[in-house]
């Protein structure tokens, strides 16, 4: 039974993979205003963990809307799932506010198959993910600090290393490092990597005359950064507080939400779970 309304004609629209370049790229411009090339979808293509899937709703053939779900390895409880992220969700001017949305990602999340599903949408899509099954699992907030200008040396993408946390989390993404030079060579975007000792470091890119971190394996290297600097921690998180301590304060909130398709319990503890701006932020 539907929880939405559906006001599309079901005998018009049909529900798929959209498995052209140019429809993908049309539905970037039409639904996102963004002109994207090739080279972009070869990217998503080339991602480690598998290649993004992409979903799409067709009214009388033309995709009208589009789901992408990008396999990523998601450690909950200790136990490793071969999940995925959502990402760019849309659906094109015309077809919006008819329960397309809904439709189509109860359709891509049951054909995927996914056992677990994360997303980060922004706060207008959050009613419509609710509606088929997503779940809130606490709120991440971007954090903005205005710190002592210095100079930080950086390396560029293949001089990356890869450390993990110490910390056990309840909740992250696995990775390593083919992982994270993938995530990093996005094209047309300039991500630097700040070294310090004893293997900790901080990833970052230039945004409005701010450092933006992306992926940190401690957070309290941001303030070593220099300038302004944006990243996003859990809100309510020992994290958040020790930022906000020193002079940072909270400027947008998104909620965290996941989709199952397998069952199994996640009590959310703000400082057991780990999803930083780098894990998200891949459009």
């Amino acid at each position: 039974m539907n929880t939405y309304p559906i006001l599309y004609n079901r005998n018009e629209v049909t529900f798929g993979k959209l498995n052209s370049s140019q429809e993908i790229l049309s539905l970037f411009d039409k639904i996102f205003g963004r002109k994207f090339k090739i080279d972009i979808l070869e990217w998503f293509a080339s991602c480690p963990t598998g290649g993004n899937v992409w979903y799409g709703a067709f009214y009388r053939d033309v995709p009208v809307a589009m789901y992408g779900l990008l396999p990523m390895k998601l450690n909950v409880n200790n136990q490793v799932y071969d999940g995925a992220l959502c990402n760019n969700v849309g659906v094109t001017p015309e077809f919006q506010g008819k329960g397309l949305f809904q439709s189509l990602g109860e359709y891509a999340l049951k054909d995927s198959n996914f056992p677990i599903v994360v997303g980060i949408p922004n706060s207008k899509a959050v009613k419509g993910h609710k509606r088929i099954g997503w779940k809130s699992y606490g709120v991440l907030e971007l954090l903005s600090g205005e710190v002592s200008e210095r100079r930080i040396k950086f390396v560029e993408l293949d001089g990356f290393i890869f450390c993990p946390s110490n910390d056990n989390y309840q909740f992250s993404i696995v990775k390593n490092l083919d992982w994270l030079k993938w995530r990093y060579s996005k094209p047309t975007i300039d991500y630097k990597q700040s070294l310090f000792v004893n293997h900790q470091y901080v990833i970052w890119k230039n945004y409005q005359q701010k450092k933006q971190v992306l992926e940190t394996n401690n957070f309290k290297l941001a303030i070593e950064l220099g300038g302004t600097v944006d990243l996003w921690v859990f809100k309510d998180s020992s994290q958040s507080n020790y930022l906000k301590n020193h002079g940072f304060s909270s400027i947008l909130e998104n909620e965290f939400i996941l989709y199952q398709n397998e069952n199994f319990e996640l009590s959310f503890d703000a400082d057991r779970c780990q999803f930083q701006l780098g894990d998200n932020d891949v459009f």
